[in-house]
């Protein structure tokens, strides 16, 4: 495959990492819609035990997290409440409860419910986040716990909205009871407990709210991103995503970036109706129909940070979810993780900063001193450098520099490497 050269995007400040936890529901099975009319009060006390008993772990672990999750939206969303001392208690257990369950998750025992690495390579940055959490409760630093717990449900949407698998629920019985959600924070909520249909149209009431943009520019946009997630990739729908296109463009306040933007993305969708009703199944047949979309997106992208060829890269990357699920061993995995890795710096769907380094690492390491490891750790190496880089120029920690040498030595042949190491 040729290496692409294509300028990285702006660049990015790297704050206290806040990746990994949005694996945290990637496998809510049916058995959630009986739980009944369940109070959002008790988290460790909602789940009947012998529904527990019956399901496989990981979705036990599922159902359980998801309860905690309605417990911890509704304390987040306020500040009044976080800090509260009635809420103290609470808040602490279920935050502990929330690394308890993200360690068993990343046991090594625990069998995912499908092969998509994606799940098992987030997990463990799932199991520092939740321990940081509750750690950073313990140490009586409140707001910065705070932070990390607010952004739970954008992790779960990342996992859920990979492609159309795994069920998605009409109506789960619990729902966080804080009048203080936003709009979007309910919509997410909703994307992260796969309840798409009460995301979607969440999203699109606050997309057609004229005065949304005014007021919180941020989440309009976040929850458009979304939306196209749910309408390309988990609906694989084009007259949905056509429909929800021809309402921002008949937005009357939507920047004007954004509305250049979705004439590219009507453009797509009107290619990808024309196109014969054909899926492949495959690895072979995946791989080429995912390459192709990859291909056009980047040829249409103009510059880096240009979103016009967003719907082409949701496509792609949806095949490429769908790749790795059914053929975690096939002969295109790395090169299906490159694409992924590249995929995700353009689309970046829910603010998830470091997620296509994930993927790149995880090239290197499972193709060690190739030419696929090698463009990968070029496209690693520029993201890091660029992730460090600021007004005041670049500065990589010592202990990030050790680590790109290590991975430099795995991903380049030793005749290319040893010579810019002495």
């Amino acid at each position: 495959m040729k290496a692409m050269t294509k300028p990285k995007k702006m660049p990015k400040l790297r704050l206290a990492p806040r990746l990994g936890l949005f694996v945290l529901f990637s496998c809510l099975l049916a058995p959630l819609s009986q739980l009944g009319s369940l109070r959002p009060a008790a988290a460790e006390e909602s789940i009947p035990s012998s529904l527990l008993k019956k399901s496989p772990p990981w979705q036990r672990s599922m159902q359980e997290l998801y309860v905690t999750l309605v417990d911890i939206m509704t304390d987040v969303t306020s500040e009044k409440r976080f800090n509260h001392p009635s809420s103290k208690a609470r808040i602490d257990r279920n935050a502990k409860k929330l690394a308890t369950l993200a360690h068993d998750i990343n046991e090594k025992k625990m069998t995912a419910p499908d092969s998509d690495p994606t799940l098992k390579l987030v997990s463990g940055l799932f199991k520092d986040q939740a321990d940081q959490a509750y750690s950073a409760l313990k140490a009586g630093q409140r707001p910065y716990a705070r932070s990390i717990l607010s952004n739970i449900s954008s992790y779960c949407i990342a996992c859920h909205t990979r492609n159309g698998s795994g069920p998605s629920f009409k109506n789960l019985p619990l729902i966080p009871s804080s009048t203080d959600l936003t709009p979007f924070e309910m919509g997410a909520f909703y994307a992260a407990t796969r309840q798409n249909d009460q995301a979607l149209a969440t999203y699109r009431k606050l997309i057609g709210d004229p005065n949304s943009l005014s007021r919180a520019t941020f989440e309009w946009e976040r929850s458009l991103k979304s939306a196209l997630a749910i309408t390309v990739r988990v609906k694989n729908d084009p007259e949905l995503t056509l429909s929800l296109v021809n309402q921002v463009l008949g937005s009357k306040n939507a920047p004007y970036f954004i509305l250049q933007d979705a004439l590219q993305w009507k453009k797509s969708v009107e290619n990808w109706k024309s196109e014969l009703p054909h899926h492949a199944t495959s690895e072979e047949g995946l791989f080429a129909e995912a390459r192709k979309l990859f291909a056009g997106a980047h040829e249409m992208q103009k510059y880096p940070a240009d979103h016009s060829a967003d719907i082409d890269y949701l496509r792609a990357s949806a095949v490429l979810h769908e790749l790795l699920q059914k053929y975690p061993l096939g002969s295109h995995v790395n090169e299906a993780l490159l694409l992924l890795g590249a995929s995700y710096e353009v689309l970046d769907p829910v603010h998830l900063y470091n997620l296509h380094e994930i993927y790149y690492q995880t090239c290197v390491k499972r193709a060690p001193h190739t030419p696929v490891a090698e463009t990968c750790y070029k496209r690693y190496e520029e993201s890091v450098y660029l992730g460090y880089t600021g007004s005041a120029g670049t500065s990589i920690p010592h202990s990030v520099q050790e680590q790109l040498k290590a991975l430099r030595e795995l991903a380049v042949s030793p005749v290319q490497v040893e010579p810019g190491l002495k």
